[in-house]
């Protein structure tokens, strides 16, 4: 006979870093997904050192962590796996929208409130987006593609009035330019409000690229 799977639903702690002190008055908030195998005090130094006191970056980590190589040394963390996958994608929602909540009061006075992601972290975003009901003006996307999965209609629907920015690097070992493009193409033809361009560089964050980013997403 085969054997069923049986749930509970349990609480559990999650880690997120700040790019500055609460104390401070920001004009922006900007919450900033990691990329597979990456921790969050190792991932917030990109945001920083990007010296914008005017925004204030969240970026939470993965609810997965484990060994880079064999059972010691480095530590990564992930959003996800193909194992048990429809419960994480929920308990990974239910999380970024428990955290949106938890800086309401940061959020209320802010001018714009955007998702920055980077790489495996841009599934979930475009997930997460699709699914709150949280307000949200902007969505990089940063050497990543929406999922196959994805619920192509809501997603329209949730994103229809946001920025959405996508960048790669032309060498970009995870990403070909060819199929970057393919990816942007379709979306926009799926109704995506799109705009994209591809930098020079492989598949990590470059200080100058953000930095021209950032300026750009927050001019008006």
């Amino acid at each position: 006979m085969l054997q069923q799977p049986h749930y509970i639903t349990v609480e559990k702690t999650a880690r997120y870093y700040l790019s500055g002190p609460l104390s401070n008055r920001y004009s922006h908030v900007c919450f900033v997904l990691h990329g597979y195998g990456q921790l969050v005090p190792y991932f917030i130094r990109h945001f920083e050192e990007l010296g914008r006191d005017d925004i204030l970056f969240i970026a939470p980590e993965g609810l997965h962590r484990y060994y880079l190589s064999g059972s010691k040394g480095r530590v990564g963390a992930s959003w996800m796996t193909k194992e048990d996958r429809l419960n994480d994608i929920a308990d990974y929602c239910r999380y970024l929208d428990q955290l949106y909540n938890h800086f309401s009061g940061k959020i209320s006075e802010a001018q714009s409130i955007g998702v920055f992601a980077f790489s495996q972290g841009v599934a979930t975003a475009t997930r997460w987006i699709s699914s709150t009901t949280n307000h949200l003006d902007y969505f990089i996307n940063y050497a990543g593609v929406f999922p196959p999965d994805l619920d192509i209609s809501q997603a329209v629907d949730a994103m229809s009035k946001m920025k959405i920015q996508m960048l790669v690097g032309n060498e970009d070992e995870f990403i070909s330019e060819e199929k970057y493009q393919t990816h942007v193409a379709e979306l926009k033809d799926r109704g995506f409000p799109v705009e994209s361009f591809i930098f020079e560089g492989e598949h990590r964050l470059y200080k100058p690229v953000l930095k021209e980013l950032f300026a750009k997403m927050l001019a008006s």
